[in-house]
């Protein structure tokens, strides 16, 4: 018979054991918290399975799958492998030892500043040793762009503690219309004109219609001359709140440079159209206004494989002239990507920019109802959750005018390709009542915020097709299709996986191949600066494309200007090249995005991205004069005629420009060499001028292009007092039959202190 003094006993432990489990428990999941599983490059592109893998991962430390999918709060399976889950710190040390994990980070809130992606370049204002505060921040630089105008009332464009406007300008601002110089030009904004006839002409617009349509001034009425401008060169704003993040303080890369603005582009439907008459009337004035550099985040409506000097390029043409003044001109490469041959923008003497992200990321979750998680492009604090509509056949504004009740209360998504129509759709769908907007579309220029008239989300094509399937899938199953918009996240430092993002136009250089393009990359994604009310929040916008990352390396171009003043536009352009963040230079991998996500390489990114100390010294460059370019220039077949009146420079006294033997575009003394037809064997001419320390010995270092054998003579450069310049030769061989593919490699001269690095590219047809 048992004891009723022990049952009870034996009762009342196991009561306190109870007790104590359930202590233990909430103690636990008191202690959870998110944390991100990073997994490293994906190993494939099916993404149902990469996040099946990512269940199976955390199932390990979570006891089962089915807990697993609760835990599991995102699954990163486009750019990346990798999840971010509710752990316990002991779960978290646990996970971290699998094999398949690289690196196990605890989440974080952070504030975010646009000046981020230039403490990310290394141009910080609290390092006294960097190329920033070594140019006094850029004071002495006139930056002039070449884009929408100006929107001079932002903060962004204040003067506060700017010096006096230097003497050598000789450029004026121009009162017109809303523009009052006296109030709007400062040390800052140093000249504003403007230029309309082509596109009065272009439009087929008479003065009655121009005065009724357009404010005939350097104002920018569409926002992305602003935003240009001061990602270059804007002065310090502090405590920027933007949709409730404190963004702390948004500057510019060279935050005391002078700014002159030349207006060509004007508002068409709620876009910007550039005329090439209008471009090229801005750069004669800014040549002769006296600007140290010209930044134009422009590129031609009309094919890609228009000749460099043929009426579809006259910001090639107009740039070639500022270049032969000593200009450095910096241009955008196009949002066409990730296809290859889309590069625009390609004159070797350009500096043509690609984009890349920076070491922050902005993370918006969106969640379906069957618990699939897309990170889309949006910035917000607070949750959204209700039912999902969209439609397949809705694909402009003119469409969506036919929507009535059925959208109320709902979270809508459409296929949308033109930001005029997302803004006019915005606002009917805010009259008809919709919940939230979510906008699938290509990568393309100039991706707005308009959440002030409804919530706004960016989702890329694939994800869109997703949200689709999932939303045809619940009708036929008689489920209500649900959506969650939640609160985004922000990530910074080595958290963050460097990449080139789909939207940036990639290489070969679909007109001249020999002539590789893009030459380096810099950020151009989530971008934050100045726009024009009623734009953006509290005055400024984040914008993604090539369009802001060329002024970042305008900005860090005009640093260089200042503290090399002597330096040519070729010498400029071959220290960013030489010098910048690749797969040779950089303490992590940077990847590709686009079908395969791969590692980048020259066709993504030039030489890589833009290091802007290690440009100010790079110990040797790849110089050119005006010379090599019209060398160029008749090496692609063209008549003496048709040099002289696409460049107008002066004739030999014999009346010839180009040479009897034109010199090969192969020999072009560019910081890249690009092969696209590779017979047996070929060799090719540079020459390297020292900049660095006047004695120094160079050697060779070959990373040659897969199935090629490369030999470089003299392999040993020897610099002294009276050699200042030294020619090679670089003899490429291919070891293998066929190679329908460009290979990829790198040639570097390293003297212990400097490593000079140029890209090369090989295809044997």
């Amino acid at each position: 018979m048992n004891n009723p003094t022990s049952s009870l006993f034996l009762l009342f432990f196991l009561l306190i054991v109870t007790c104590l489990c359930e202590i233990i428990a909430k103690a636990d999941e008191a202690d959870s918290k998110i944390y991100i599983i990073y997994l490293g490059h994906k190993p494939h592109d099916d993404h149902e399975l990469i996040t099946d893998s990512h269940h199976d991962i955390l199932s390990q430390v979570v006891g089962s799958k089915e807990e697993a999918k609760k835990l599991m709060m995102y699954s990163y399976r486009h750019g990346f492998s990798g999840f971010a889950a509710k752990l316990t710190s002991s779960q978290a040390k646990q996970i971290g030892e699998l094999p398949d994990v690289v690196r196990v980070i605890k989440n974080s809130l952070y504030k975010t500043h646009t000046s981020r992606s230039w403490d990310f370049l290394g141009l910080s204002r609290n390092s006294p040793n960097n190329l920033l505060n070594k140019t006094n921040q850029g004071d002495a630089a006139i930056i002039g762009v070449l884009d929408s105008g100006i929107w001079a009332e932002s903060e962004a464009f204040n003067d506060n503690g700017m010096g006096p406007i230097p003497s050598r300008w000789k450029g004026i601002c121009k009162s017109e219309g809303n523009f009052n110089a006296t109030k709007h030009c400062n040390k800052k904004i140093i000249g504003a004109r403007w230029y309309i006839k082509g596109f009065m002409e272009d439009m087929e617009l008479n003065q009655t219609m121009l005065q009724k349509n357009h404010n005939l001034s350097a104002i920018d009425a569409v926002g992305h001359g602003s935003h240009c401008a001061s990602t270059a060169a804007g002065s310090y704003v502090n405590n920027v709140q933007y949709y409730g993040f404190n963004m702390g303080t948004v500057r510019g890369g060279a935050p005391l440079a002078r700014l002159a603005i030349y207006k060509i582009c004007w508002e068409d439907d709620g876009a910007a159209h550039c005329n090439g008459a209008d471009i090229l009337a801005g750069i004669d004035d800014a040549i002769k206004d006296g600007v140290d550099l010209l930044s134009a985040s422009i590129g031609s409506y009309g094919s890609i494989n228009s000749a460099d000097i043929n009426e579809e390029s006259l910001l090639g043409i107009g740039s070639y002239h500022a270049v032969s003044h000593g200009i450095p001109v910096i241009a955008a490469g196009g949002n066409s990507g990730p296809d290859s041959d889309t590069i625009s923008n390609t004159a070797p003497w350009l500096i043509t920019v690609a984009a890349s992200n920076s070491d922050r990321q902005i993370l918006t979750p969106l969640t379906l109802g069957n618990n699939k998680t897309l990170l889309c492009q949006g910035i917000f604090k607070e949750e959204i959750f209700g039912p999902l509509m969209t439609f397949g056949n809705i694909t402009s504004f003119e469409e969506i005018k036919s929507l009535t009740t059925e959208v109320k209360g709902k979270v809508v998504m459409l296929f949308f390709q033109h930001q005029e129509d997302i803004l006019k759709s915005l606002k009917t769908l805010k009259t008809i009542g919709a919940l939230a907007f979510i906008v699938a579309t290509s990568p393309f220029i100039q991706i707005a915020e308009f959440n002030q008239v409804l919530p706004i989300y960016y989702v890329d094509l694939e994800q869109g097709n997703q949200i689709f399937d999932y939303f045809q899938q619940s009708q036929s199953n008689n489920k209500d299709p649900m959506i969650k918009l939640g609160i985004s996240e922000v990530v910074e430092g080595q958290d963050v996986v460097l990449k080139v993002p789909k939207l940036s136009s990639r290489g070969p250089n679909a007109f001249a191949p020999e002539i590789l393009k893009p030459d380096v990359a810099a950020p151009g994604v989530n971008i934050l600066a100045a726009t024009l009310p009623p734009n953006g929040y509290n005055g400024f916008q984040l914008q993604s494309g090539t369009s802001m990352a060329a002024p970042h390396v305008s900005g860090i171009v005009a640093l260089l200007k200042v503290a090399h003043p002597d330096w040519s536009p070729a010498a400029i352009k071959s220290a960013l090249v030489t010098t910048a963040w690749n797969e040779d230079t950089y303490e992590s991998e940077i990847f590709s995005e686009g079908e395969g996500n791969k590692i980048a390489d020259p066709f993504d990114f030039g030489g890589g991205i833009c290091n802007p100390n290690g440009a100010t010294d790079p110990g040797l460059v790849y110089d050119m004069d005006k010379n090599d370019y019209l060398n160029y220039l008749c090496s692609l077949g063209y008549s003496n005629d048709k040099v002289y009146n696409a460049t107008k420079e002066k004739s030999t006294s014999s009346g010839i420009i180009c040479p009897n033997e034109i010199p090969s575009r192969l020999d072009l003394n560019l910081p890249s060499i690009s092969i696209p037809n590779l017979k047996n064997s070929v060799t090719i001419k540079r020459i390297v001028t020292n900049v660095g320390n006047v004695n120094a010995i160079y050697k060779v270092v070959i990373k040659p292009p897969r199935n090629t054998v490369i030999e470089v003579s003299p392999h040993i450069l020897k610099f002294d007092s009276k050699t200042k310049k030294i020619s090679f030769e670089v003899k490429i061989t291919s070891t293998h039959q066929r190679m329908s593919k460009f290979t990829f490699g790198s040639l570097a001269w390293n003297d212990g202190k400097h490593f000079v690095r140029i890209p090369i590219a090989v295809r044997k047809q």
